[in-house]
């Protein structure tokens, strides 16, 4: 708080008054150009902070990313597997002969049996303090970019774990033991069923694998320190190349190239 003294003998002249109140109106204006330069400093920490966690927590979430999507590219090729082995059945005395391969695919390391959702805590705590404010504006948008393409991985995995939930009701409902070690004996409705599962199973899979490589695109950008969204979209692009030249040539989103950005 500004405080102004009264003067210690009063002024008794038009010159002492006007050099009494220039004094009190230069003393006001370099108390609050300090005032202002202090908090300009304070306002630049805190933008540096911020970017500096920013970049952290998208290096963290790089290395998650990336291991995801090598875990969804050989779920797709499993479930590929399981689903042309339904489509192969043999019939057996009025049964379908089904062998389904075996479940070798492993979480990533580290996952303690269950999916880890990248992190979105940085931006998210920075917009309910009010310090994007703070961000240049094309700056600003880079980071909201990231977080939409994080808020549509985490739906992306969300349905994942619930068509998951739903095949594993279906195999249960068909007597199908875990890796099973021998052929099953199904009836045509328990295979219609299956199919029907691994299929749901595989587009939740598929479009998981496909927002995995537009944040994994996103991370990279921050990573390098992108400075507009004009800047960012290669880096997805590259990324969605990438993923679909793995297992997901006819994804039909990964050839969607005028729209990555969008998403």
């Amino acid at each position: 708080m500004l405080d102004v003294h009264p003067p210690h003998k009063a002024a008794h002249t038009w010159k002492d008054f006007f050099i009494h109140i220039a004094t009190i109106c230069v003393g006001l204006l370099i108390a609050v150009g300090l005032e202002q330069s202090v908090e300009a400093l304070h306002h630049h920490h805190q933008r540096e902070y911020l970017e500096d966690q920013m970049h952290r927590e998208s290096e963290r979430n790089l290395q998650l990313v990336t291991m995801q999507l090598q875990y969804s590219a050989a779920r797709h090729d499993y479930l590929d597997a399981c689903i042309h082995a339904l489509q192969s059945a043999t019939a057996a005395h009025g049964d379908a002969l089904v062998t389904l391969p075996a479940d070798r695919v492993a979480l990533p390391a580290g996952s303690d049996g269950m999916l880890i959702s990248p992190s979105r805590g940085t931006w998210t705590v920075a917009t309910a303090g009010g310090t994007i404010a703070l961000l240049p504006p094309e700056t600003a948008k880079v980071y909201a970019r990231l977080d939409l393409a994080g808020g549509f991985e985490q739906a992306a995995e969300i349905e994942t774990g619930r068509v998951t939930a739903i095949l594993a009701s279906t195999l249960l409902r068909a007597h199908v033991p875990p890796n099973p070690t021998a052929p099953l004996h199904l009836t045509q409705s328990q295979v219609d069923d299956l199919l029907y599962a691994y299929s749901q199973t595989q587009q939740a899979n598929d479009n998981f694998h496909f927002r995995l490589a537009i944040l994994q695109g996103a991370l990279e950008a921050i990573i390098d320190h992108v400075d507009s969204l004009e800047a960012m979209y290669p880096y997805q692009q590259r990324a969605i190349e990438r993923a679909s030249a793995r297992s997901y040539a006819t994804h039909p989103l990964a050839h969607d190239s005028t729209q990555p950005a969008q998403h």
